[in-house]
């Protein structure tokens, strides 16, 4: 699916992210690779997690809101948001309500051969419906969990294990974020 043919509502305030990634880049030249997120309440105000696969290279078994890798096809980097959200859950976006937040890290690109800084937007989307349809190749189970659940790394009796401090911080920031927009 060509994620230019993705249709959505975009937030006004969100207008500078309706750029590729080439052009998000030249903008903003200190980083060398963006990644997406989208952060997606049910009914209840519950967020919803994707654990990564048990065999997945890079962080097996971690939670996290679906997302990952612009792709130099996406049309604006909302449509990557959309399309990340569509590959990883069989979500439709509907709207991009907000940016949540942003963080980055650098590593070592050895296809690149040198360091790179990678700079993950996440955003807050509505959806079509919560049908969710997980990619087995990327992620194994789901779960929807409440702010208190993210703060105390459980849902239940599962355990929730975050690849970095700053992921579990963003999925904080999108439940504040979230109160925020309902108290104005």
């Amino acid at each position: 699916m060509s994620s230019s043919s993705t249709t959505f509502e975009v937030a006004p305030s969100l207008e500078e992210y309706k750029v590729d990634e080439k052009e998000y880049l030249r903008q903003n030249s200190q980083y060398h690779i963006l990644a997406t997120g989208a952060v997606v309440f049910n009914s209840e105000g519950k967020m919803l997690l994707v654990q990564r696969a048990a065999d997945e290279k890079a962080f097996p078994n971690v939670w996290e809101v679906p997302g990952g890798k612009v792709d130099d096809t996406d049309a604006t980097l909302l449509h990557a948001v959309a399309r990340e959200l569509k590959e990883e859950t069989g979500l439709d976006a509907t709207k991009i309500v907000r940016k949540v937040g942003e963080f980055g890290w650098g590593e070592f690109s050895k296809r690149r051969g040198k360091d790179v800084v990678w700079r993950k937007l996440i955003f807050e989307v509505e959806v079509r419906d919560d049908d969710i349809k997980l990619d087995p190749e990327e992620h194994q189970d789901y779960l929807w969990a409440t702010e208190d659940e993210v703060i105390n790394d459980k849902v239940g009796d599962i355990a929730l294990s975050w690849i970095t401090q700053p992921n579990k911080e963003i999925n904080l920031d999108a439940f504040k974020s979230r109160r925020e927009a309902a108290a104005s």
